[in-house]
């Protein structure tokens, strides 16, 4: 086979056709990503929902970290978790610590 060295109107049709190609691309990527930018309106209904989910967040801390009665009659309490996690380990140590019948 012989070598052929490209002609400059070979070569100005491939550059175009690369630029078409990656034009091409963009304008489909472009066109692909303009559905998803938010609508005003979803916006809004989206930080609502984000004020709605952090009012949840605060609310289920706040039940967390408080103490409160759940049943008095059944001598139900809500205490926070620190404290309930050191009393569970101390029943534990207590019940290790006497013998075994």
């Amino acid at each position: 086979m012989s070598e052929k060295e490209p002609t400059a109107t070979n070569q100005l049709y491939t550059f175009l056709g690369c630029l078409g190609a990656i034009i091409s691309f963009a304008l489909i990527a472009f066109i692909a990503y303009l559905p998803q930018q938010a609508d005003p309106a979803d916006q809004a209904a989206k930080e609502q929902r984000q004020i709605k989910a952090d009012e949840a967040r605060a609310a289920g801390k706040s039940k967390l970290e408080s103490y409160a009665v759940v049943n008095a009659e059944a001598g139900v309490v809500r205490i926070p978790i620190e404290p309930a996690m050191d009393a569970v380990v101390q029943q534990y140590r207590t019940k290790s610590a006497t013998p075994a019948e």
